[in-house]
């Protein structure tokens, strides 16, 4: 039997794109504190670890931890300004004061708008109220609020989301009579607008907690003026809060999940009822997420985040459906519109060789603000550095930044702000405004300064994985797991991992995208799965990613594995190389035509080029840093990468060079090079093709079905098969071509009423031809 040469300098080259961390192993006194929470709160042991994890390391912690609720909340008194904005907004009343609240466009900041909105009415004052269209900027417009005073009269402007860098809009507002709050939750400059200020962040106050989102400290404003009856809101204040990203710790975790209350109950507010895809499911916070807060934004992003703010503040029934099915339709072109630019930045990132900057910055005119900061955010999942991704007209360029763990994002924007108009936000996503003039100048601050300042950006991207599982787990774990809730940022729904072989990845149902198979842990669901069934399939040992989802449906109990990455290890060469074989020969039924440029071409970095190799040792040969991977690349930045036996090439390449001569070539709409002298299949010289050697491993296969089988090649390595292997890989493909075989559930078995001869295959009639 020939072996596939083993070469252990191989094995690093074929490897996973993403390192997986596992929670640390506890050491003795670390498991006394695991079991002591145990104990404590009478859960799994796993769970009270998953507790440990998150530095919930004590029974109190953790019971304040499973037990959320407003009676954790903090006392709003305890914010600077509070006692003095009450007094302000009760002068108001008293006086019949004329009162606006100023928001933002997007969802947090529309939330705010409508909460105070409402707390002000249940207090007693009839407010105006308004949000900026994106396209007239972010903070306190002077043209707009006199514009409504010219019309309808305002004496006290109260912000929300936003204000606190708004220092001369502040100052112009109180010169023309008009008197301001600001109720904001970014992060304060050094100078402050003079005037009552209510901020978490802000420094030398009481408040024990500063991540807040607008709708937070707006409610916080509420609770001031109506007490407890500021809670009918707080559906609006969990929504803010999920949709701008904030912790789910501490006292955000508390109002997230008394807003999920309000959201389950019965009386669910009108404009949700329109927004939610499936009501007989509980809502949660990745519900709000991904289901509302994306509709939410796209009023802003698409030029009406009015609609959005009548969303929430209309009474008419009517009217509140029609607002929900407009914003629906605004997330759909927001989706198209999004995309069309994602494309265009990626080109000008590969164009530009901007990928080698330790920031990236990335431009155009033609792009609309309202889409930049999507746009980011999915860039910087694929360039795994800080991204900020500009738009506007007339020499003005407006960005939106997005960062990676490790890069203070606001810090770096704030090293290069006598080059800005203006900036403001988070540690993780900003805001800034520049003159197209000053864009190259921004680019070498920027980056300058994360070198300088040794910002750590991570070059391998890191899966932060809780527990690697062998054997199945119980109901009651994954219902404990369902304690931590609600999840998201700051609080993450715990992953999994559990090891594989050869795997037979399925469709849930005919012509499903979403699939679906089982493992020694849980039977897993994979959507969107057929990515993943390839390599799922391969005869190598793999670790599947999941989070678990226990669920109750008409009093039916439910739990899946939800499949999140799949990362194999290329270890074992001997099969690998039997398996990228086995689907060389099986390629040959497809009928394929393309164009091929011979010619012998660079190995080189940069984006753009897939290398590809039809035979694993070919990758002796090589001995450069770029990153190998089966079938398709892990990533999808269009990073120069090698694959072995391309089924596809991703939208992005400019080129396909094969570094060995593969038996087919990939179809391909671009450029194919192959290096002709380097032949990849060279066992096709030892397969045999005579009638003999068939018929002796037909009859071997008759005395194997009713044996699991999901490949020749997996079967050949776990049977102890006595043929030559890649004479018994071609000879099965062939059987299983003309059908004398098949595979049903995994398992082998003969078709007795199939009767063909060789040359009527394809795979057969093919290797004939090649072999003269």
């Amino acid at each position: 039997m020939r072996k596939a040469e083993q070469n252990s300098a191989l094995f690093d080259l074929i490897r996973k794109l993403m390192k997986i961390v596992y929670g640390k192993n506890l050491t003795e006194q670390e498991n006394l504190a695991v079991k002591n929470i145990s104990y404590n709160c009478d859960i799994l042991f796993d769970t009270a670890r998953l507790l440990y994890y998150r530095n919930i390391d004590t029974p109190d912690k953790a019971k304040r931890f499973l037990n959320p609720g407003k009676k954790y909340f903090h006392d709003p008194f305890l914010l600077s300004g509070m006692s003095e904005a009450v007094k302000k907004i009760s002068f108001a009343k008293a006086h019949a004061q004329k009162v606006l609240i100023f928001g933002d466009y997007d969802a947090d900041g529309v939330c705010a708008t409508s909460v105070l909105y409402y707390c002000l009415r249940d207090y007693g004052i009839d407010p105006m109220i308004t949000v900026p269209e994106r396209e007239e900027g972010y903070g306190l417009n002077f043209e707009k609020i006199t514009s409504i005073r010219d019309s309808f009269g305002v004496d006290l402007v109260i912000s929300v989301d936003c204000g606190i860098s708004d220092i001369d809009t502040v100052e112009k507002l109180k010169q023309n009579g008009i008197d301001v709050i600001v109720t904001d939750h970014h992060e304060p400059p050094s100078v402050l607008p003079d005037c009552i200020k209510i901020n978490p962040k802000l420094k030398g106050q009481s408040y024990p907690f500063d991540g807040l989102c607008g709708a937070g400290v707006a409610y916080k404003l509420g609770c001031a003026l109506i007490g407890a009856r500021a809670d009918e809101y707080l559906d609006l204040v969990s929504l803010a809060t999920v949709a701008d990203s904030m912790d789910l710790v501490d006292e955000n975790r508390d109002i997230v999940f008394e807003g999920l209350k309000l959201f389950n109950g019965k009386k669910i507010r009108t404009a949700f009822k329109y927004m939610i895809n499936d009501t007989q499911k509980a809502v949660t916070s990745q519900t709000l997420a991904y289901q509302i807060a994306p509709r939410i934004n796209a009023g802003g992003r698409m030029g009406d985040a009015d609609c959005a703010l009548k969303l929430f503040t209309s009474q008419d029934e009517k009217l509140i459906f029609n607002y929900a099915v407009k914003l629906n339709e605004y997330n759909i072109a927001r989706q198209t519109e999004c995309d069309n630019i994602y494309r265009q930045a990626k080109a000008k990132i590969i164009s530009g060789e901007l990928y080698k900057d330790e920031i990236i910055l990335v431009s155009d005119e033609k792009w609309k603000t309202g889409f930049v900061g999507i746009v980011a955010a999915r860039l910087v999942e694929e360039y795994n550095r800080p991204i900020i991704v500009f738009a506007g007209a007339d020499g003005h360029l407006k960005g939106s930044a997005r960062s990676v763990t490790g890069v203070n994002i606001y810090e770096v924007i704030n090293s290069a702000s006598d080059v800005l108009i203006g900036f403001g936000g988070h540690s993780q996503a900003a805001g800034l405004s520049v003159e197209k003039e000053n864009f190259e100048n921004l680019r070498v601050k920027l980056c300058n300064f994360i070198k300088t300042n040794n910002c750590r950006i991570e070059t391998q991207k890191t899966l932060y994985v809780d527990m690697y599982l062998t054997s199945p787990v119980s109901k009651r774990f994954a219902k404990e797991i369902n304690m931590l809730e609600p999840f998201g940022v700051g609080n993450r729904k715990p992953l999994f991992s559990v090891s594989g072989n050869a795997i037979n990845s399925i469709p849930i149902k005919q012509s499903s995208p979403h699939y679906s198979f089982t493992s020694d842990v849980v039977d897993m669901l994979d959507f969107n799965g057929e990515k993943n069934s390839y390599v799922l399939s391969l005869p190598v040992k793999k670790n599947i990613v999941f989070e678990f989802n226990y669920s109750v449906f008409k009093g039916r109990e439910s739990l899946k594995g939800i499949v999140k990455n799949v990362l194999p290890e290329y270890g074992n060469f001997s099969a690998l190389d039997l398996y990228v074989a086995e689907n060389q020969i099986c390629n040959l039924k497809n009928d394929t035509e393309y164009k091929v440029l011979e010619g012998k071409k660079e190995i080189k970095d940069g984006y753009g080029t897939l290398y590809a190799v039809s035979n694993v040792k070919t990758l002796k040969n090589y001995s450069g840093n770029l990153r190998c991977s089966m079938y398709t690349p892990e990533e999808k930045n269009n990073e120069n990468c090698i694959v072995v036996c391309p089924k596809e090439i991703p939208e992005g390449y400019n080129e396909i060079v094969y570094l060995d001569r593969p038996l087919e070539s990939i179809t391909s709409t671009v450029p194919v090079y192959i290096d002709t002298l380097n032949l990849g299949c060279e066992y096709v010289d030892t397969l045999s093709v005579k009638r003999n050697d068939f018929t002796e491993i037909y009859n071997y296969l008759l005395t194997c079905c009713g044996k699991k089988f999901s490949c020749a090649s997996e079967f050949y390595l776990n049977n102890n098969v006595n043929f030559e292997p890649y004479n018994f890989l071609f000879a099965t493909s062939v059987f299983l071509e003309l059908e004398f075989f098949y595979v049903k559930d995994g398992i082998l078995k003969r078709n007795a009423f199939e009767k063909k001869a060789l040359i009527n295959s394809k795979i057969y009639s093919k290797i004939l031809a090649l072999k003269g």
